[in-house]
């Protein structure tokens, strides 16, 4: 029972949205790749799946996957991306993985599958290294690929006539929402500059929360 319990285990993670994807697949070629490789897996047990939609990336599966997962354990994945919805979050749970010890199979790169001795296990840490990088390269490249194109639609908006720029798409001012003051302002500023009442009690009277009470002070001033 103990030679068992310490047997390095072998899991498998699906991950689909629900708008056009299914979760077939993916078991299909986890279950295809480890039965050609005589690999032990529980299909019930050890297969970890997510449907996620919209926004929603709490990924409830994945985390109780890596709660299980032990040194020297192995993770398969149909594709490098069901390990995140972004590179730079690829590259993080790469990095995870590595430091725990724990080696990811990736499908559809074959020099992830290569089953290498002992003697020869640095080749595959420089395999997961290369792809730590790379993946962070491109985080950065997607980062400032993303800040470019904000800038150049930015440059190009429409202004009114104050000179704030107006995003075509929408009809809204970029930035901040304008503020307007409200209806009551000049006689509850005037009394208030004058101290027949105290700031709160400004605020109270002007419904307004601290932070914006003095902006608007500091702009109706300058």
């Amino acid at each position: 029972m103990k030679k068992n319990e310490s047997k390095n285990k072998t899991f498998g993670y699906l991950r689909v949205s629900t708008k056009d994807q299914i979760l077939d697949r993916q078991r299909v070629s986890i279950l295809k790749y480890c039965k050609e490789h005589n690999i032990e897996i529980d299909e019930e047990r050890d297969i970890f799946e997510d449907k996620l939609s919209g926004k929603d990336f709490e990924r409830p599966q994945y985390k109780a996957m890596k709660q299980c997962l032990r040194s020297g354990d192995v993770l398969i994945v149909k594709e490098l991306d069901r390990l995140g919805r972004n590179k730079e979050q690829i590259k993080k749970e790469l990095t995870w993985f590595s430091e725990h010890n724990i080696r990811v199979k990736i499908l559809n790169i074959p020099t992830t599958l290569e089953d290498l001795s002992a003697d020869n296990s640095w080749v595959m840490d420089m395999v997961n290294n290369i792809l730590i990088e790379v993946y962070s390269a491109l985080a950065e490249e997607e980062r400032l690929k993303i800040k470019r194109r904000q800038s150049e639609g930015i440059a190009v908006m429409p202004v009114d006539a104050e000179g704030k720029k107006i995003s075509k798409r929408t009809g809204r001012y970029m930035g901040r929402p304008l503020i307007d003051y409200p209806k009551n302002w000049d006689e509850v500023y005037a009394d208030w500059k004058d101290k027949k009442i105290s700031a709160v009690k400004a605020m109270n009277l002007l419904d307004l929360k601290k932070g914006t009470f003095y902006n608007l002070v500091k702009k109706y001033e300058s």
